[in-house]
């Protein structure tokens, strides 16, 4: 009995700091736009979007890159990502799978020791459809109120993370 009040008295607290747990997003919802850098230079335009979604549960992620043309792609490129962000209570982590145009499926967790107020970083601790051992990691900086930038690592087995990707986003009024 004394079990049962407790879970009772507990239960709602529960559901307040879980209700609280995604705080350090607030600045990241709404619509985003700005340009982008890839891996070989190639410039592009994007579109990004951070919503909460299902009862507040989950924080919704869209990036929608449209790569100009180059010599070696001609057609440009058109790069769609979407994602949810979550919160693992029996881990006590936040969870960001992210499902990419191309076939990817990144599992990322959120590194609390290499983020702060201002950098929020998530580092793959799976890939589908991926290089066995290659690791992704991917970085939101916030530079002001109004702009972010978010960068995009791609780490090879056995080799350090390098720059695959980065946008300079300004919030869309």
């Amino acid at each position: 009995m004394k079990k049962i009040i407790a879970l009772l008295i507990l239960f709602p607290v529960l559901i307040f700091s879980q209700g609280n747990k995604f705080k350090r997003f607030d600045s990241l919802i709404g619509n985003w736009k700005g340009l982008g850098i890839g891996a070989a230079n190639e410039k592009s335009t994007i579109k990004s979007e951070f919503n909460f979604v299902l009862g507040d549960k989950f924080i919704e992620v869209i990036n929608d890159s449209k790569f100009e043309p180059t010599a070696k792609n001609p057609e440009g490129k058109h790069h769609v990502d979407k994602g949810f962000i979550s919160y693992d209570a029996t881990r006590n982590l936040f969870v960001f799978r992210q499902f990419h145009i191309e076939g990817f499926v990144i599992q990322y967790i959120l590194v609390d020791s290499l983020s702060s107020n201002s950098k929020i970083v998530f580092e793959s601790e799976k890939i589908d459809n991926f290089i066995r051992g290659g690791k992704a990691r991917w970085s939101i900086t916030k530079v002001t109120a109004s702009a972010i930038v978010t960068t995009f690592d791609v780490s090879m087995p056995r080799k350090g993370y390098e720059r695959f990707g980065e946008n300079k986003l300004i919030r869309i009024p």
